[in-house]
C-alpha cells in the first residue's frame, strides 16, 4: 500500500507555497489527523508549507490502517546555503523519491544529512532514495536506532547520545537525544535561531497515542523537557500543522491523551483483564476512551497501548 501511494505521491508536480493547503487562523478543524477529515485525500499530498526562512514542514502520507485511515508523515526540510538537512524520511522509495524532486524545485544544494528524529519504518523506510541521490549523505541517528537498524542498509553512522550541534551554512541546528519516547530512541532537531523544534513522534497531533515500542512514563518527561525549551513552532511527526499558538495547545493535548491512555490500562489492569499481547487483548473490550475515542488510529493503536502499559507496569520493557 505504502508503494502505491508512493506513486501517487510522484505525480504531484506542484510543490509551491500555493499547493501547501495550510489551515488559516480560526478555522474550526476536528480533532483528527485522519486526512479524510479536512476534505483532504491521498491525491492531495505531498504538501509543505514554509516556518521560517529556508525552513519547511513536508507532509507524505502512513499507510492506512485496516479502516483504511489515513495520516500523514512529517518531515522537517532546511536549506542552509551549504547543504540540505532533512529530519526523518518517508515511508518508502518513492515518496521518499517525490521529497527529493521537490527539493531541488526549491535548491540545487545537495542533501548532506538525514536525521533520523524515529526509526519507525513511516519514516526510515525510504532513505535508501537519499543515498541513491546522494552517495555521500551522512545518516544521524541515537545509540538505541542503530542497534534498531543494524541490518538496514543505511543505519546512522554519526550517533547522538545526549546533544551534537550541526552548524551548516547559515543554520544552526541541535540534535538532542532528550529521553525515550515514542520508539526509545528518539532524537529532535531544534533550531533556537528561528524557534523551531521538530518532535518527530514524539508529538503525534491527535493520533491516538501510539506505543508498540514506547516507554510511557518516560515519553511524558521528555515532553516535559521539549517545553522547556519554548520554541515558536513544535512540529509533531504526524498530524497536521497550524498557526504556533496552536502547535502548542495541541502538544499539552497530545500529552494529556497519553496520560489518560495510562491511566486507563491501569484501571484495566488493577481491574483483572488481560492483555499479554495486542493480538490476544481482551481488556480492550473494556476501555473506555472517552474523549480520545474518535482519535486517528484508535483501533488499531488501543490494544498496542494497553499492552505496553501492562509491560510498564510488570518492569517488563526492555532496556533498549
Amino acid at each position: 500500500m505504502l508503494a502505491l501511494l508512493g506513486a501517487m505521491l510522484l505525480s504531484q508536480a506542484a510543490f509551491s507555497a500555493e499547493s501547501a493547503g495550510v489551515a488559516t487562523p480560526g478555522e474550526d478543524w476536528p480533532h483528527s489527523a485522519d486526512i479524510s477529515k479536512r476534505n483532504l485525500t491521498a491525491k492531495d499530498f505531498p504538501r509543505w508549507q514554509q516556518l521560517e526562512r529556508n525552513v519547511y514542514a513536508y507532509e507524505g502520507l502512513h499507510s492506512p490502517d485496516k479502516q483504511g485511515v489515513i495520516v500523514n508523515t512529517v518531515s522537517l526540510i532546511v536549506i542552509t546555503g551549504e547543504g540540505v538537512v532533512v529530519v526523518d524520511g518517508q515511508g518508502d522509495v518513492p515518496q521518499t523519491q517525490a521529497m527529493i524532486e521537490n527539493i531541488k524545485k526549491l535548491t540545487d544544494e545537495p542533501i548532506k544529512y538525514v536525521v533520523i528524529a524515529s526509526d519507525h519504518i513511516d519514516h526510515v523506510g525510504g532513505n535508501a532514495a537519499f543515498r541513491q541521490a546522494y552517495p555521500n549523505v551522512v545518516f544521524i541517528g541515537s545509540p538505541a536506532s542503530k542497534r534498531r537498524l543494524e541490518k538496514d542498509p543505511n543505519p546512522p553512522t554519526m550517533l547522538v547520545s545526549e546533544q551534537r550541534s550541526l552548524r551548516l551554512g547559515a543554520a544552526q541546528i541541535e540534535i538532542l537525544n532528550l529521553g525515550r519516547a515514542h520508539t526509545g530512541g528518539d532524537l529532535v532537531a531544534w533550531m533556537p535561531q528561528v524557534g523551531v523544534l521538530f518532535l518527530g513522534e514524539i508529538y503525534l497531533r491527535d493520533v491516538f497515542p501510539a506505543m508498540r515500542s514506547a516507554y510511557p512514563t518516560e515519553w511524558l518527561a521528555t515532553i516535559r523537557k521539549a517545553v522547556y525549551l519554548n520554541p515558536n513552532w513544535y512540529i509533531p511527526g504526524h498530524g497536521f500543522i497550524d498557526e504556533p499558538a496552536i502547535m502548542r495547545r495541541e502538544l499539552d493535548e497530545a500529552r494529556q491523551a497519553l496520560i489518560y491512555v495510562m491511566n486507563e490500562a491501569k484501571r484495566l489492569k488493577a481491574a483483572g483483564y488481560a492483555c499479554e499481547s495486542a493480538a490476544n487483548c481482551p481488556a480492550a473490550e473494556h476501555a473506555n476512551w472517552g474523549p480520545y475515542a474518535d482519535w486517528a488510529l484508535r483501533s488499531s493503536q488501543a490494544p498496542l497501548a494497553i499492552a505496553r502499559v501492562y509491560l510498564e507496569l510488570d518492569g517488563k520493557l526492555p532496556e533498549t
